[in-house]
């Protein structure tokens, strides 16, 4: 009934699934702390794209300002 399910295909395809997981493992632990880290990067970025637009608008609202007609009394 089950002609392809030996024992040699059975250990062929736990060889190939450790290979895998031997190749994965040390790919892995190198990628970890990066992912640990990931929420610190990201809310880091979003600091900086709020902060690049607070002074981009300071910028415009100074610059509007000093495009303003003087009066002079």
């Amino acid at each position: 009934m089950y002609n392809n399910f030996s024992l040699l295909s059975v250990i062929g395809g736990l060889s190939k699934t450790l290979n895998i997981a031997n190749q994965m493992i040390p790919l892995y632990k190198q990628v970890k702390p990066l992912l640990s880290s990931s929420n610190k990067i990201l809310s880091n970025l979003q600091n900086i794209k709020k902060e690049s637009k607070s002074v981009i608008s300071n910028n415009l609202i100074k610059e509007e300002s000093n495009n303003k007609p003087t009066f002079f009394l």
